[in-house]
């Protein structure tokens, strides 16, 4: 792989670093290039981003940009809008591992026929799930390759895809935690679980509690905030996940006191646990149960609910989704079968049939 920059010694000692970025071709399919040179490796990078970010919305030319140079470009643009890291290296990772055939390829010139075998090739080694998210993943770029203009169509658009089966959530049930717990000894930790797996609260939506977000006379929690990992670190932001996610959830009373002592101790006491939460999941997990992530407290917490016959429209409130076709598709294989209940409401009724010859 080609070195990013060059070094440039000037004469009184300094140095400069040289970029060679090429920003398309000409109709004859000769590159066009231009040198960014900054005084240091960060600031070059910076602009040779913005200079990506400008060809891009240029009107590419017959022949088309490679498809190595659009992905430089999405992933600075991803960087440059403030996504988390783990986001901006996975896309760069994608780059790197899983399109490596197309780098050297015309983005106009990648076909159906093209996706069709690699996505046969991923099959060999990958669990259709897997397949299924590099597709999207995939085309996903595509997408924003056509919202620059550098591509006319998605050649995923003619393309089935693959089938999928819905992966196994992780739940705990009380007994479980409660052995859980028991081996927790830190009570800043102790309490942090008991919220989680008692809220069903996302990470980023309890990393983000403040004191003023606990109604302690009604045991309810009043979200305000959420915590998201940006190029720019943790930050504390009122940007939800959905517009539904800004919502009351109930606290056990029992929780509410104990939650309020870490709360008033700062502003945001947990904010740096975001980084970190399922390390301590781990470190304190007894051998004998179930693995289980964080987000496997929100699935038990939900779980929890629907077996205590909460219906599904107050239960897809309190979890805060966008839609209860949501709560449906993830958890209504938890819900009973309501359809034997549906044949005997009318049961009684059957007398109406005995004048019947």
């Amino acid at each position: 792989m080609a070195k990013e920059y060059k070094v440039k010694e000037l004469k009184n000692g300094e140095r400069r670093y040289v970029f060679d970025v090429n920003i398309g071709y000409r109709a004859d399919g000769s590159r066009i290039r231009k040198t960014v040179t900054s005084k240091t490796i960060k600031d070059g990078r910076k602009k040779v981003a913005e200079l990506l970010l400008d060809r891009t919305n240029q009107v590419v030319v017959a022949k088309g940009l490679l498809f190595k140079d659009l992905y430089d470009a999405y992933i600075a643009d991803y960087k440059n809008k403030g996504r988390s890291p783990s986001t901006v290296r996975n896309i760069a990772y994608s780059y790197r591992k899983k399109y490596a055939r197309f780098e050297n390829v015309r983005i106009t010139k990648i076909n159906d026929y093209d996706l069709i075998e690699w996505i046969e090739d991923l099959k060999k080694d990958l669990s259709p799930n897997t397949v299924r998210i590099r597709e999207g993943a995939l085309s996903a770029f595509f997408n924003w390759c056509i919202r620059k203009k550098a591509l006319d169509r998605n050649p995923f658009v003619y393309i089935d895809k693959t089938k999928t089966t819905k992966p196994k959530l992780e739940f705990w049930n009380e007994s479980q935690f409660n052995q859980f717990i028991s081996n927790v000894s830190n009570k800043k930790h102790k309490i942090a679980f008991c919220t989680l797996f008692y809220t069903g609260l996302r990470k980023g939506e309890f990393c983000g509690l403040s004191l003023s977000d606990l109604d302690e006379d009604k045991n309810e929690l009043h979200l305000s905030h959420t915590v998201k990992n940006t190029s720019n670190g943790l930050v504390v932001s009122t940007e939800f996940k959905n517009e539904q996610s800004r919502r009351i959830v109930p606290i056990p009373d029992w929780l509410t006191p104990n939650l309020k002592e870490v709360l008033k101790s700062e502003e945001y006491p947990y904010r740096e646990y975001y980084t970190y939460l399922n390390v301590l999941l781990s470190r304190y997990n007894d051998p004998a149960l179930p693995k289980i992530s964080i987000h496997g407290f929100r699935h038990s917490y939900i779980s929890m609910l629907i077996h205590a016959n909460v219906n599904h429209y107050t239960v897809s409130k309190i979890a805060g989704h966008s839609k209860t076709s949501t709560t449906l598709d993830i958890y209504g294989h938890l819900y009973p079968d309501e359809r034997r209940q549906v044949t005997t409401i009318f049961s009684e009724r059957k007398k109406v049939l005995e004048w019947v010859p």
